[in-house]
């Protein structure tokens, strides 16, 4: 049965798999919902058997899903196997590269370099994409990626840049009239979540973006990692207190990627612009000191 189905229906198939429901697939590969309906309904159609049980809460696999699945996971494998390849074998300079990293790091130092690359190699279509998490590198949702973490992907090849600690951060009114009992900006993150000095929690944020504004307004003291506060004229770091360890920064590719041109220049240019940084990251000096 899965020789029935062309490559778009795979992925149509999995995406209603893994989501549950049409409206996730749709967000997912970024299509209608009008079209993965439509190409559910023609898949099915065409196999002559129900993949799908519609119920209340969405959608599950049939027992002729389930008997198909690893097939198609199989596929999937295959030509993203095949897509890596044919991409490293690409020796121009010219065209996609997808990079990924976090707002904070691309707000708080990345972004003149970002520049300075597009400069250098203008033929070069830099795709940016912001987020905290790990991008897929065996599935090319992103060729480099910058990440903070203490477990790198086991297909990734890459170079450590960096510890990354936390530091304590406050604006300079804010510590001018301090408080006999400080107000704590806590964040949804394990490291900068609880007061690390006699505070109450006056505000929780999910992000260090909000963490740093509302810093900046003078609501408190919160925890930043040091490329951020460091680098934020507004901020300065509480006196008497200590970096926290934290994580280790991260320029990874997929190894089968990283030998193409696009890829190879983007990897030397951030490694020498890291390296540069280096002490930013680590807290040892403000940028620019």
């Amino acid at each position: 049965m899965i020789q029935s189905f062309n490559w778009d229906d795979i992925r149509i198939f999995l995406a209603l798999t893994r989501s549950g429901s049409v409206r996730e697939a749709s967000r997912r590969l970024n299509v209608t919902h009008a079209t993965v309906s439509r190409r559910l309904r023609i898949l099915e159609e065409s196999v002559g058997i129900p993949l799908f049980e519609r119920v209340t809460t969405g959608l599950h696999l049939s027992d002729v899903g389930r008997e198909i699945l690893s097939a198609a996971e199989d596929a999937e494998a295959s030509m993203q196997e095949l897509d890596r390849r044919v991409f490293a074998r690409d020796t121009q300079i010219a065209g996609k590269v997808r990079l990924s990293m976090s707002e904070t790091l691309f707000l708080s130092l990345l972004h003149p370099n970002i520049a300075a690359f597009q400069e250098l190699y203008p033929m070069v279509e830099l795709v940016l994409e912001s987020s905290d998490q790990m991008a897929k590198l065996s599935q090319r949702e992103a060729d480099v990626v910058i990440r903070i973490t203490r477990n790198p992907p086991p297909d990734a090849v890459g170079r450590r840049i960096a510890e990354s600690p936390l530091g304590c951060y406050a604006s300079k009114g804010y510590l001018a009239e301090r408080p006999r009992l400080d107000r704590w900006i806590s964040q949804s993150y394990e490291g900068a979540a609880k007061p690390v000095l006699p505070a109450r929690i006056s505000a929780t944020a999910t992000s260090a973006n909000s963490v740093q504004v509302m810093l900046r307004n003078g609501m408190g003291i919160g925890m930043l990692p040091c490329y951020m506060g460091d680098t934020d004229p507004h901020l300065v770091r509480v006196p008497d207190t200590k970096l926290i360890s934290d994580n280790t920064m991260w320029v990874l590719v997929h190894a089968d990627i990283k030998e193409n041109r696009r890829v190879r220049v983007l990897l030397d240019f951030l490694y020498e612009a890291m390296e540069g940084y280096k002490a930013v990251i680590e807290g040892k000096r403000p940028l620019g000191s």
